[in-house]
This record gives C-alpha cells, sequence and structure tokens, in this order.
C-alpha cells in the first residue's frame, strides 16, 4: 500500500514547517536528528522526546487560551464570547487588529493568515511600478511616488484568516495548538495523546492532506523526492 504524503517539494516549505513545530512546542531541533527524518512519524519522535515529564498532568491549554482571548477580545466587542459564537461577531475588529491583540495582549502565537488577492497584485507592484516607470522614463522621483502608492496600497489591503476557522471556539483551538510549548510552561497539560493531536494540526496548515489523514508513515517530502 502506497504511503501517503505531505507533498512538501523541499524548495523552503520543509523548513518553513520545521520552524512551525518548533515554534509551536517552544524548542529547537537539530538538524543532524532532522536529516534522519522521513516521515511524519520519525519527525513526532523527535517531538515526543522533548516533551517535558512535568506536563503530562496540569490543566486544559484550550481553556486557558479560551480565558485568556474571551479576556482581551470581550471589552471591544458586543457580543458575549463562547465556543460557538461565529467569528462573524468580531467584524468590529480588523483581522490585523485582532492578531496584534493575541500577539501582544495575550503573549501569544496568532493563527495563519493570508494576504487578500488584492493584497498580492499591490505586493507584485511594489518593484514593479517603479521599475515601469524608469523604463517610461519618468524619471526618479516617479519611480518613488509608484512605489509609495503601492506601498499604501498593500498596507490598506485586509488579512484573511483561514477558511477553516468559523468559530471562536476554532480560533481558540488554533491559538493553542500554535503556543502549546508556552502554555505547558505555564501548567497546561501535555500528554502525548494531545501533543500527537497538537502536532497533526500544525502539519495540516502546510498540506492539502485532511488532518485525519496524517499517520505516522505519512511521508514528509513528496514521494518523487522522498524516493530519491
Amino acid at each position: 500500500m502506497m504511503s501517503s504524503s505531505l507533498g512538501l517539494q523541499g524548495d523552503f516549505d520543509d523548513i518553513d514547517l520545521i520552524e512551525d513545530v518548533e515554534g509551536a512546542f517552544g524548542f529547537r531541533l537539530s538538524d543532524c536528528d532532522l536529516s534522519h527524518c522521513r516521515t511524519v512519524g520519525d519527525l513526532f519522535e523527535l517531538v515526543k522526546a522533548r516533551l517535558p515529564a512535568s506536563s503530562f498532568a496540569g490543566n486544559c491549554a484550550t481553556a486557558m487560551t479560551f480565558y485568556r482571548l474571551r479576556r482581551a477580545i470581550q471589552p471591544r466587542i458586543a457580543t458575549t464570547l463562547r465556543p460557538g459564537t461565529s467569528l462573524s461577531a468580531l467584524s468590529d475588529l480588523r483581522v490585523q487588529e485582532l492578531l496584534r491583540i493575541i500577539k501582544e495582549d495575550c503573549g501569544l502565537r496568532p493563527p495563519g493568515h493570508f494576504i487578500s488577492c488584492w493584497g498580492c497584485v499591490a505586493l507584485v507592484a511594489i518593484p514593479a511600478l517603479p521599475v515601469a516607470a524608469m523604463a517610461l522614463g519618468l524619471g526618479w522621483w516617479s519611480a518613488i511616488l509608484a512605489a509609495l502608492l503601492a506601498i499604501s496600497v498593500f498596507r490598506k489591503m485586509p488579512i484573511r484568516l483561514p477558511d477553516t476557522l468559523l468559530t471562536f471556539g476554532d480560533l481558540v483551538r488554533s491559538v493553542s495548538s500554535r503556543n502549546i510549548g508556552t502554555l505547558a510552561k505555564q501548567g497546561a497539560r501535555l500528554r502525548t495523546s494531545e501533543a500527537w493531536d497538537i502536532f497533526r494540526d500544525v502539519l495540516s496548515d502546510h498540506t492539502l492532506l485532511p488532518k485525519e489523514a496524517i499517520a505516522p508513515e505519512t511521508l514528509l517530502l513528496h514521494p518523487k523526492l522522498a524516493n530519491a
């Protein structure tokens, strides 16, 4: 039976994944150990070996995150925040402001987020417009103005949260998974089974493979690269 794969291409997407795992669990993995990782299970064994024994008993990390986020966000909106509250209830907050609150007020890593399509266009335009202005012989001042205009447009473009985050509970679980190392140091429980579930949460942000399909035998790299 052919093993599934996260489909990583080895073009720095594997480095992004490792950095995300390290950020979530709060420790660095050695390049020597990582060089021997071929499957998801291999990588998780490295993570499991670094789990602090003291974290096997403690508070629920998700509950800790829920109360911390609710305490910071609730004064800014009218709707009472519960796990099932739709994220549309946070519409009074721009996504940039929500991410700032999570990072600065709560001291936690915010969830993954994306630039809108028009934001991507503006990002490409930052170097392209000045080059076009110079090519048309409009002068350096026109190139500078074009760059400033593109930067201004880019800064105003909306940032989106992943489509999988539909409720406040989804947001809480995402933030909890991305900060489990920090939360464990603050008294959160982190058993091996919980670490595996969180580990797959982190990996699912880097693959089209559904979280439920990520297994220990799942290859990290695309099969053509893994078998090379």
